[in-house]
């Protein structure tokens, strides 16, 4: 117990951010539904992998799902097989890798600049970036993907000091891949740039290279073969369509920047500002010649310059800019303060230079940190509201899904949260807006041929019926939603 108490001690700064963390990222985390993009879809996913015991074929609602890789899908299927399915099964990964994230920051932070602070600085202005927290608390492919992306930076710093860490980069680099469609293949320049010490001594550290690069194929190429021998379409629709999202290579030199900075402000809120002032501070202060403050800047460009190059952005797409963010932030402040310092202990009046010649490295750490702190708390105010619910209640959408799961008609869905409803019946549905024009609105699919079928639809909608003098049936109702069926 002293030795475990010891330990705490030693480490005392990231045990309050893991404490903390967990507090803020398990909070409620379970109490609203999954919602139907992508939370319920992935869930339902992962469920198909448990119930059908095949790990290398991803399906949904009956079809094959090829659009990500599925590293995603398999850790949380292994939550779903050995804590059940609920909410809180689909988000556990995403929270315990999203507190991951937080320690690899820290961890990252220490080893760049040998300062704690700034490591418990980035750690911190990640974990209170609002649309971090957000994914995090949710059953989304975001933080698994940030986890492995961030963990493959991590070990390529540490391979770049001992080579025998490359086996980890290139098996987290491997995770990465797999995980989401191409978006972390731009981690590999990033390796390149870590690893130029060790590059240079090629001929000495050759296996070590060989069996990250061996540990990356075994991780990635067998899922690739696969599902290329399997579907005819699988290069086009993953690679191209949602790798890619068909862009021309001509597009990469044109720039769409405003939108995707105005989303990653959003997703940052009040560190937005002073990532803006601490990379012009390093830029202009020529701090980027240093090796350590250029590899985060260059990460930071690397991870983000795609994302200006598009009109199709989304607020969440831009979540692994959030960690070299994070750390040119920590580390940009702390240089602004201590030249700040610097220059007023320069200043030719006695009480000020007296004042000044007090303030030393742990009185400007204190400052800094209660800075830090400040903000941190600032954001966590500012979004409580908006990432945490004030109460529990299972909706509409939820409870009328869950109601058409106990019959074993063919079921027709007449609206948009199919992959809610998919989820929480447990069984393959048929949303009407897909159908052919025979089944495609509620009046074509009651005077259909279809046979032994239940619809779910909403209240209004039996008017249509009743309009047309179709007889119907009606087996479920709640506030919104009836289940219908013919008499």
């Amino acid at each position: 117990m002293k030795q475990f108490l010891l330990h705490i001690n030693r480490h005392k700064t990231l045990f309050i951010l893991i404490v903390f963390f967990t507090f803020l990222f398990f909070f409620r985390m379970h109490w609203p539904a999954l919602g139907s993009w992508d939370e319920a879809w992935y869930g339902s996913i992962a469920r198909e992998m448990v119930k059908s015991g095949d790990f290398m074929h991803s399906n949904w609602n009956g079809k094959p799902f090829y659009d990500h890789p599925p590293m995603g899908f398999w850790i949380m299927a292994l939550t779903y097989d050995l804590f059940g399915i609920s909410e809180f099964t689909t988000r556990l990964p995403s929270v315990l890798l999203g507190i991951g994230t937080i320690v690899i920051v820290y961890l990252t932070g220490i080893l760049l600049f040998k300062k704690k602070v700034i490591g418990f600085a980035a750690a911190l202005i990640l974990g209170t970036s609002v649309w971090y927290v957000i994914r995090v608390r949710s059953g989304n492919l975001d933080s698994p993907f940030l986890f492995f992306y961030v963990l493959t930076i991590y070990s390529a710093l540490k391979s770049a000091k001992n080579i025998r860490f490359f086996p980890l980069t290139g098996l987290a680099f491997g995770a990465l891949m797999m995980t989401k469609t191409l978006v972390g293949a731009s981690a590999l320049p990033v390796i390149g740039v870590v690893m130029i010490p060790q590059l240079w001594k090629l001929k000495k550290n050759i296996w070590w290279l060989l069996i990250g690069i061996f540990g990356f194929l075994l991780v990635t190429i067998p899922w690739y073969v696969l599902h290329i021998l399997s579907y005819p379409d699988f290069i086009n629709h993953h690679f191209l369509e949602i790798g890619t999202r068909n862009k021309t290579a001509g597009s990469y030199f044109e720039l769409n920047y405003v939108l995707p900075l105005f989303y990653l402000h959003m997703g940052v809120r009040k560190w937005y500002y002073l990532w803006s002032l601490s990379l012009v501070y390093l830029v202009f202060a020529f701090q980027f010649l240093k090796r350590n403050v250029f590899i985060i800047i260059f990460w930071n460009l690397v991870v983000l310059y795609p994302f200006l190059t598009t009109d199709q952005t989304h607020i969440w797409h831009l979540i692994p800019v959030y960690a070299p963010l994070a750390l040119i932030t920590a580390y940009g402040l702390w240089s602004i303060g201590s030249k700040v310092v610097e220059i007023v202990q320069k200043i030719p009046i006695p009480f000020i230079r007296k004042l000044m010649n007090m303030v030393n490295d742990k009185v400007i750490t204190v400052f800094y940190i209660i800075a830090v702190l400040i903000i941190a708390g600032m954001q966590i105010k500012v979004f409580y509201p908006e990432v945490f619910p004030a109460n529990r209640y299972i909706s509409d959408e939820v409870d009328i899904t869950q109601k058409a799961g106990r019959y074993d008609s063919t079921i027709f869905l007449d609206d948009d949260y199919l992959p809610m409803a998919v989820f929480y019946s447990g069984r393959f549905m048929r949303q009407m807006s897909y159908e052919p024009t025979q089944t495609r609105t509620l009046v074509n699919l009651f005077e259909s041929k279809e046979k032994d079928f239940i619809v779910i639809t909403r209240k209004f909608a039996i008017n249509n019926l009743s309009e047309q003098n179709l007889e119907y049936r009606i087996l479920e109702e709640n506030n919104s939603f009836v289940i219908l069926t013919r008499p």
